[in-house]
């Protein structure tokens, strides 16, 4: 009898509870409460989406998203374009491309990418050439200089740099401490569908290091500067010809705070560095500065832009593929 009591208690409790919460999740839907933890910010951080509900990616512990390996527009070694193969071909010359979006390009097979344009520019000149892009949606300079380490590995003659817009973004947690918080992004994905799970969430937010606290930005700008001193020693290391681009993008700066505010800075820190260790430097936003008709937003390029960003890497990086002497006729 005392276990049919017990149970009969459990189940009154659980009743009573699941009473309550459905009655206080009502009065939240009648007074309008709709507080969604996930938007804190105005330039909407899209680090979450692209962890946990883009195909393309899968969860890594330090780069938090990595290519998915034969994937769509990802071949099996998580790069675009065509797999390198185990032995680097005597003469040849390798081209790896590291940024964010504006690298990577357009989803879709064929879809334009300004690395893909360069290795056919470059095909033309010598079938010696084979570019690779290694660019990855929503990746800043933090996850760019994991991404630099791995790509060493394969042994290419130069690598292409192009990071600032993603390490500009305002947020409540930059990149280095992102992982410790991934526990509240998934709690909000668990209660998401209930507006007293989300004002619950919120709560448990507020009183946490990862709720509150000042607007910084994924990378601040000293720690982009140090990782693009650290790309800088690494490719040294490697005797790898490193090239810097600068993040284009057009529009006036906004009066509100969003990555914009602060893009400006970030170019100048790439062209300080670039300057400083003698690499060349291409400065995509003053080329394109202005030129709206080239972009599909405010930072991307559409396929005409991509093809004229290949051909001026290609004018850029010509000097020095002919210093290797494999540049052809």
């Amino acid at each position: 009898m005392s276990r049919r009591h017990g149970v009969a208690r459990l189940a009154l409790l659980g009743g009573s509870l699941l009473l309550t919460l459905g009655l206080a999740e009502l009065v939240l839907i009648r007074t309008g409460y709709d507080y969604r933890p996930l938007v804190i910010e105005a330039n909407r951080d899209t680090r979450a989406s692209l962890l946990f509900d883009d195909d393309h990616f899968e969860y890594d512990p330090a780069l938090f998203w990595r290519p998915k390996p034969g994937f769509e527009i990802f071949n099996r070694q998580g790069f675009r374009g065509r797999e390198l193969p185990a032995k680097k071909p005597e003469g040849a010359y390798w081209i790896i491309a590291v940024g964010d979006s504006n690298t990577l390009g357009w989803r879709g097979e064929d879809a334009p990418n300004w690395p893909g344009s360069l290795q056919k520019l470059l095909r033309r000149d010598s079938d010696r050439f084979e570019v690779v892009n290694a660019g990855v949606w929503g990746y800043s300079s933090y996850q760019g200089l994991i991404r630099l380490e791995e790509v060493l590995a394969y042994q290419p003659d130069m690598v292409l740099i192009s990071f600032g817009s993603n390490d500009a973004h305002p947020v409540r947690v930059s990149d280095r401490h992102y992982g410790e918080s991934l526990w509240s992004e998934r709690l909000q994905r668990l209660v998401a569908p209930s507006r007293l799970g989300r004002l619950l969430t919120a709560t448990v937010m507020k009183l946490t290091t990862f709720g509150g606290g000042e607007i910084t930005h994924r990378v601040s700008l000293n720690e982009y500067r140090e990782n693009l001193e650290s790309m800088v020693h690494l490719a040294q290391a490697h005797e790898v010809q490193l090239v810097f681009l600068s993040r284009p993008y057009i529009g006036s700066m906004p009066r509100v705070i969003r990555w914009k505010s602060y893009a400006h800075l970030y170019n100048a820190v790439t062209a300080e560095v670039a300057e400083r260790h003698g690499l060349p430097l291409i400065d995509f936003y003053h080329l394109f500065k202005n030129k709206d008709q080239l972009f599909s937003d405010e930072s991307h390029f559409t396929e005409e832009g991509h093809q004229i960003a290949a051909g001026i890497v290609r004018e850029h990086v010509l000097p020095w593929l002919s210093k290797s002497s494999l540049a052809g006729p």
